[in-house]
């Protein structure tokens, strides 16, 4: 039996990058940039006003004299017509600002009657224009590679022009989850059985992660195993929750073995998730978690999205524990690594406290959660103390 340690590093050292892939840049978020991006335009690509208003020669409206109006420019406009002296143009924002202008008045220092417009200041040379190539010069690095793409980068992207970058490759993941009693929730619930909670549960915890994998319920009969697995081994990831104990009907292990897949760890000196499995079939990575949805959910913070962190190529795959201070006692009582389902508070740092639990099966424990503190194997932290925790808040 390895440690919790020990089996982090070898999904790690497994979780070999996918080749790269051409993404669109709406669903960009959350990836790893694989190319530097430069500005092939200047941002904004022409002077643009700033304003609705009044396109103008500063000097003439100094003089205090009416202009006659003699056009509208709209954004996304050409505007032909040359305003002469005495003259000026109607602007909207975002729209060309003319050549000859070098002034926008805002339309609220301004007052129409027929034709000619009377301005009740003169706001200045260069006031209200947006010049060409402020906010980004042609050749300007937009994203260096290595970046995590951000939604706040998705805009940037657009403005120059990208409507696809180069990024790490997402993993297709195949989910599965293993019993006879399982039964679709919003469906007619039999006798001896129960709703399926894994499975949308891993389902959202992936969508957050950017990938859509439906559940799918196979019985525990080595048959049915086989033929799911078989199907679900052409994905990059499979997720099997349940079977893989010690019970009678825990075959996924063995089944796993009769089509080829190497077990590299089969239990992990954790609490809970000791009977977590893992496995490989070329460049496929199989996780077998313990059914308990608490061994789930934890399962897929210490497992399985780093690995779909490191296959996407992120820099920033491994789980992150941080220190927070323990507001009560944590005595797991167990000689195994504890990760003990704990509240997370923050105030001028992070305060821990245990959540009162029925074991890995407590749901309602789960939910009121926010976090998982880690507690050395035999031991305990006391109040007061210094303790690492991963949250997912």
């Amino acid at each position: 039996m390895i440690t919790f340690e020990e089996a982090m590093t070898a999904v790690f050292s497994n979780a070999k990058p996918l080749p790269a892939a051409m993404t669109r840049i709406e669903d960009a978020a959350g990836r790893v940039l694989l190319e530097d991006i430069r500005s092939g335009i200047d941002m904004p690509p022409f002077n643009k006003s700033g304003v609705d208003g009044y396109a103008v020669r500063s000097a003439e409206v100094e003089k205090g004299l009416p202009l006659r109006n003699v056009g509208l420019i709209q954004a996304g406009d050409t505007f032909e017509v040359k305003a002469g002296a005495g003259e000026c143009v109607k602007i909207m924002t975002g729209a060309p600002v003319p050549p000859y202008a070098d002034s926008v008045i805002m339309v609220e220092d301004s007052s129409e009657s027929d034709g000619f417009v009377k301005f009740s200041k003169n706001a200045g040379r260069g006031a209200n224009i947006c010049l060409r190539g402020e906010d980004i010069r042609k050749g300007r690095l937009i994203l260096a590679r290595g970046t995590v793409i951000s939604v706040s980068h998705i805009a940037a992207l657009a403005a120059v022009g990208r409507s696809h970058v180069k990024t790490g490759g997402l993993p297709k993941v195949a989910l599965i989850n293993t019993g006879g009693e399982l039964v679709p929730p919003g469906e007619k619930l039999g006798r001896s059985c129960i709703y399926n909670s894994n499975g949308p549960m891993l389902s959202a915890m992936l969508k957050s992660d950017g990938i859509s994998a439906a559940p799918v319920i196979v019985r525990d009969s080595a048959r049915s195993l086989k033929a799911a697995f078989a199907k679900a081994l052409k994905a990059d990831i499979v997720l099997i929750s349940g079977g893989v104990s010690m019970g009678d009907f825990d075959l996924v292990p063995g089944v796993l073995k009769s089509l080829g897949v190497k077990c590299i760890f089969h239990k992990v000196r954790v609490r809970p998730g000791k009977p977590m499995y893992f496995g490989v079939k070329g460049r496929t990575l199989v996780f077998g978690i313990p059914g308990n949805p608490v061994a789930n959910f934890m399962a897929y913070l210490a497992y399985i999205r780093p690995a779909i962190r490191k296959l996407a190529c992120r820099p920033d795959y491994a789980p992150e524990f941080r220190a927070g201070t323990c507001a009560a006692n944590f005595e797991p009582k167990t000689p195994r690594r504890a990760l003990v389902l704990s509240a997370v508070r923050r105030e001028t740092e992070y305060s821990l406290s245990e959540i009162s639990n029925n074991g890995s099966a407590d749901i309602l424990a789960l939910a009121a959660a926010g976090g998982f503190t880690m507690v050395k194997e035999g031991g305990s932290v006391k109040k007061g103390e210094k303790a690492r925790f991963i949250s997912w808040q």
